[in-house]
């Protein structure tokens, strides 16, 4: 949006000035209208809050979604994690039951 506006100022600025040429005095004037100009700015300040706007707009959308998705990949964690430590109590615990069950050999030297 910022670069439509851009492109809209450029052209309308450019239509504000007047250039005269003058071949038997071979001169050249310029002369600009400033209510064109004040316009130009109007218009371009205008399509900047449109564009602020959408800009706002779409961040009030987005926000719930990723604050979903945050608090989904937050759930996730929490039952992997859960999963994981459930796997590491269940692996120790075989191994303590693997120690108890096996007496470690005696050690010949």
């Amino acid at each position: 949006m910022i670069r439509q506006a851009a492109l809209i100022a450029l052209p309308l600025a450019l239509a504000a000035c007047n250039v005269e040429r003058d071949p038997g005095n071979d001169t050249t004037s310029i002369s600009v209208n400033e209510q064109k100009v004040e316009g130009a700015v109007d218009g371009v300040g205008n399509a900047l809050e449109d564009a602020g706007r959408e800009v706002r707009d779409a961040a009030d959308k987005a926000a719930p979604a990723i604050e979903d998705a945050a608090s989904d990949v937050g759930n996730a964690a929490d039952r992997a994690g859960d999963k994981i430590e459930a796997g590491a109590e269940g692996a120790a615990r075989g191994v303590r039951e693997e120690s108890r069950d096996n007496a470690p050999p005696a050690n010949k030297q």
